[in-house]
């Protein structure tokens, strides 16, 4: 990778062309679809098997609340039937049981009543009608959700005895149902608040947004957990799950040098807030580069040494590790918000955060400062790790505070301990017990990995492959988690040899590792993208210009598939290698919107005549899409509810073989990235093709014979589910920032200045404006 971004010093640097918006060709899509045929026999004997199961959830309900004609009830469906097209919303309508969530792949919960499951039990009996026939052969079975489920499988003795200690009793975390509709929320949360007043058990939502019907409840006995587990409206009761950071001993310490202050720097510069253990302010250099501080810990439970490491590599990666690629010298500046107490009983005192702690935390600073800072650094993780089936509680929230303040959270990945450490290639248990923690599957978060910048010969990763330590993917719903890497630090599996990244401590530099390392040295990245390019870009833009240039960092390519859960999209291009481009390539981006049930074409787009010849198109072309997709909290591993996909390619001619007639047919020529073709399922769409993800890349390289077509076509679609796009509330335009490069392989076409000839005539574009960059006056000595 020093290599890649060496080699674009030689060239002139020129600016990305940013298309202006509503030049695209919008399109209404067609509806349609094949007739509905069933997955499998409809018998009698079928039929009466989920009537019987209809009839045991009727004689169940009210039976511990005898006011209360509502329960949600369990639908599992046959795997061949998650598709949202093959969703039974005949079946399970208003008139019977109508679908209010979903849980994994394949599992509804919908709302019952009495009189509702009669009807249903009725349709199952009588109903003949295709559709609703194929509807039926997709259920595998309809059942109450037991309290045990509620716990995640766990006994309520195990739910308290993991449940953190707090004030009177011990914190767990409660989420009751969203039924989507107000009145049936409203007996539901009654029913919860009374039952907690009846037992004196204190319960609050401080932290948790109103919609997210989530509560932290102290509860002081194992019957507590018994009885909240089997309230109709508790949709899961866990211990709360708690936030912490990883603290290693150093490795090794040298008298701090003279590194340079806010004072030696020309320009305004960029502020990440480290969101941390706090910084320690008694150096004078680093205090230089703080422009604000808030503490949420008591005096006696503060210990800085994490919060002032990651501080140190905000300011002073490049002249601290010069040796390490994808550092740029920018300066960069913070703002110190403390929030983790200390966990080292050698240092002091020990307390613990919970989830809802941070997230109070955290939107009381965001209302106040999101406006002045885009970038939150969060190198912290959990108890709890990630699932596949659904995104976690604390992920979600942090979706909607960086969706509110239109800001981005850079998460790191989380550190696996346990000796031995992680191998690579990684085992298939290791694959399951090294997965990422919370937050690090926030959708609309950037999680980062690490990366190991030495290699070993035995017991250790090789240079650049993933660090031993460092958690992988994928993330719920197989989104690819985490987004990115960078190096923080490496040793062996068991832990004999070991080589650190350099940051301060103590007024001291000192050598660490851990992903909560390599995650600054992308948080500093992104505020360049933030700060240089004027007017101030969505996080939609700079998530996609920081994703744009990764690279594998080992071999400066694309990350093969299969690689990305370790290494995400790769090691990004710092600035300014990201935000340019040079004579041999030219960058387009369309930030512009899309709106449900259409589409958006760009027809006859420009493609450069150098890399076209004899009616065929040479050259590379990579692609980045990046939104931020609707979310229903309420619908577990469907949680992302939009989804764009891109198609770029060329039409060729098509002759009908029977009337000779000649027709314009469309072939896409770069297709998504880290996925197998094949097989058409949902469930494989969503794990292979990344079905939902918020980001995607594309990419094809045309250098070796060219490919025919007539000219070339961009078309985005945007997909929706669980029927958002019927409600008014929800019909917003789709935002999305799309980037486009056409390369010359060779470095020596013209690329550039054909495609600016090109756009003139074809679209109206302008400039990614870009302020001139802060430099430092006096540079530090490497060393």
């Amino acid at each position: 990778m020093a290599d890649l971004f060496q080699s674009q010093n030689r060239f002139e640097r020129l600016p990305i062309k940013l298309i202006m918006p509503k030049q695209g060709l919008e399109r209404r899509v067609r509806g349609g679809g094949a007739a509905p045929l069933p997955f499998r026999e409809v018998s009698e004997g079928y039929r009466q098997s989920l009537g019987t199961q209809v009839e045991a959830i009727e004689k169940t309900i009210g039976s511990k609340s005898p006011s209360i004609d509502l329960a949600p009830v369990r639908v599992k469906l046959i795997p061949q039937a998650i598709a949202k097209s093959h969703r039974p919303e005949k079946l399970f309508s208003k008139e019977t049981c109508p679908i209010v969530g979903a849980g994994s792949l394949g599992e509804l919960f919908v709302k019952a009543t009495r009189g509702g499951l009669r009807n249903l039990a009725q349709m199952i009996a009588e109903e003949k009608s295709p559709l609703l026939v194929k509807e039926l052969s997709s259920v595998e079975r309809i059942e109450a959700v037991t309290p045990i489920a509620k716990r995640n499988g766990r006994l309520p003795e195990d739910v308290l005895k993991r449940a953190p200690r707090k004030h009177t009793g011990f914190l767990t975390r409660v989420k009751l149902f969203e039924f989507g509709d107000a009145q049936d929320n409203s007996i539901l949360t009654n029913e919860f608040q009374e039952f907690c007043s009846s037992r004196n058990i204190s319960f609050y939502t401080g932290g948790y947004s109103e919609n997210s019907r989530t509560y932290a409840v102290e509860c002081r006995t194992v019957d507590d957990v018994t009885a909240l587990s089997e309230l109709i409206g508790v949709r899961s009761i866990v211990p709360m799950p708690l936030v912490r950071i990883d603290n290693q001993p150093s490795l090794h310490s040298k008298t701090m040098p003279y590194l340079p202050t806010r004072d030696k720097v020309v320009g305004d510069v960029p502020v990440v807030v480290v969101v941390d253990s706090g910084i320690d302010r008694r150096s004078p250099e680093l205090a230089s580069w703080l422009v604000g501080h808030q503490s949420d810990v008591a005096p006696q439970y503060r210990n800085t040494d994490h919060g002032t490491f990651v501080a140190g590599l905000i300011c002073w990666g490049y002249q601290l590790n010069p040796d390490l690629a994808g550092i740029a010298d920018d300066p960069c500046a913070i703002f110190d918000l403390q929030v983790m107490p200390n966990t080292d009983p050698s240092r002091g005192n020990t307390d613990s955060l919970g989830e809802n702690e941070l997230l109070s935390s955290l939107a009381s600073v965001l209302q106040e400062h999101a406006n002045e800072y885009k970038v939150w650094n969060l190198s912290l993780g959990s108890n709890m790790l990630c699932s596949l089936d659904e995104f976690s509680s604390l992920a979600q929230e942090l979706d909607n505070l960086q969706e509110t303040y239109q800001v981005s959270f850079v998460i790191s990945a989380g550190n696996y301990s346990t000796l031995p450490l992680l191998d690579y290639p990684r085992t298939q248990e290791q694959n399951i017990i090294g997965r990422i923690t919370a937050p690090a599957d926030s959708v609309l978060g950037i999680t980062i990995g690490s990366v190991s910048q030495v290699g070993f010969e035995t017991k250790g990763p090789k240079k650049h492959e993933p660090s031993a330590f460092s958690r992988h993917g994928d993330g719920p719903n197989y989104i690819i988690k985490p987004d990115l890497v960078h190096y923080g630090g490496s040793c062996t599996t068991d832990r004999s040899a070991s080589s650190g990244i350099r940051s301060v401590k103590d007024s001291e530099i000192e050598e660490n590792l851990g992903t909560s390392f390599s995650t600054p040295l992308v948080s500093r990245m992104l505020a360049q993208i933030y700060h240089q390019i004027t007017p101030t870009p969505s996080p939609v833009l700079a998530r996609a210009l920081l994703t744009h240039h990764a690279r594998d960092p080992r071999t400066g390519e694309r990350v093969p598939d299969g690689e990305e859960k370790y290494f995400g999209f790769g090691l990004p291009a710092p600035p300014p290698y990201c935000l340019e481009c040079t004579p041999h390539f030219a960058t387009l981006i369309f930030d512009d919107t899309l709106r449900s049930g259409h589409r958006l074409e760009w027809d006859d787009f420009p493609y450069p005549p150098s890399l076209t010849r004899g009616g065929r198109y040479y050259g590379e072309i990579w692609m980045t899409l990046a939104f931020a997709p609707a979310r229903g909290e309420r619908w577990g591993a469907e949680y992302c509810e939009t989804h764009i996909s891109a198609h770029m390619g060329v039409y060729r001619d098509q002759v009908n073989r029977k009337t000779g007639e000649v027709k314009q047919k469309f072939i896409g020529l770069v297709p998504p990235e880290h996925q197998n073709r094949g097989q058409l399922s949902e469930a494989f769409q969503i794990q292979q093709l990344r079905k939902w993800a918020p980001v995607r890349t594309y990419h094809r390289s045309l250098k070796k014979s060219g490919e025919p077509g007539n000219k070339w076509r961009l078309m985005l679609q945007l997909l929706t589910r669980h029927g958002i796009e019927k409600e008014p509330s929800t019909l917003k335009p789709q935002p999305f920032s799309l980037i486009v490069t056409i390369a010359d392989p060779t470095n020596q076409l013209p690329i550039y200045d054909e495609m600016v000839q090109l756009l003139r005539n074809r679209l109206q574009s302008k400039n990614l404006n870009l302020r001139s960059r802060a430099r430092v006056s006096s540079r530090l000595s490497q060393y």
